[in-house]
């Protein structure tokens, strides 16, 4: 089971609580059906999710011909982010959705034809061993983990030595604000000390009513 399956509900979405809570939140975590079209829509039209994913890619600061995993690659944003970003980049877009994998694929299909971009649907123990990045990110996608110490071991195991981690969570939903932001955020900070990694740093930018927070690591 993907560690992105396991599912953690932020505090707001616990709290909301109710069936229709659930299911937004369901679908956001697992887009499938005529409702998650609709929010791969939302996430691909959302113009503070599109800075974001603009903004997560440029503090990665990625040199020419990177090679790059988006975990959660969702309709495909950040990867257009990326493309659009990094000269002469390979990017592998991985998402347990095949509802997403498929709206990245028609979105992008000039960079699959090309060899610039593949696609993966599952998680990080699917990818092909030998399979090591110079920089792995996310954005609004790691809330929902649960176990984050198996989680960051996998990532550690695709990062080539000195690589970049980077994961972005800009808070959602009725009770969203920077203090929940700053909170997750900083345990997450937290969680990638334990696990080894270093130079970890935090970044905060405003975007629309609420910030985004991330947080950017190097592998041992």
């Amino acid at each position: 089971m993907s560690t992105v399956e396991e599912g953690f509900e932020p505090a707001c979405h616990r709290e909301t609580g109710g069936w229709l809570s659930d299911v937004i939140v369901g679908q956001f975590r697992r887009p499938h059906g005529m409702l998650g079209s609709l929010a791969g829509w939302i996430m691909a039209n959302r113009a503070s999710n599109i800075d974001r994913n603009h903004w997560t890619v440029e503090l990665m600061g990625l040199d020419t011909g990177a090679r790059i995993l988006e975990i959660g690659c969702g309709p495909g944003i950040g990867i257009e982010a990326v493309l659009s970003g990094v000269p002469d980049c390979r990017v592998t877009g991985l998402d347990h959705s095949a509802l997403m994998i498929s709206q990245a694929a028609a979105r992008h299909a000039h960079a699959l034809k090309s060899d610039r971009l593949e696609l993966w649907q599952g998680d990080l123990s699917g990818l092909p061993e030998a399979e090591r990045f110079d920089a792995v990110f996310s954005s609004n996608v790691l809330q929902f983990i649960r176990n984050r110490s198996t989680l960051l071991e996998e990532v550690q195991s695709r990062l080539k030595p000195g690589g970049c981690f980077a994961t972005t969570y800009q808070p959602r939903g009725s009770c969203a604000g920077a203090e929940e932001g700053r909170a997750w955020i900083s345990s997450f900070a937290e969680d990638l000390y334990v696990a080894g990694f270093f130079e970890v740093q935090i970044r905060e930018r405003l975007f629309g009513s609420v910030p985004a927070f991330c947080v950017l690591a190097q592998n041992p």
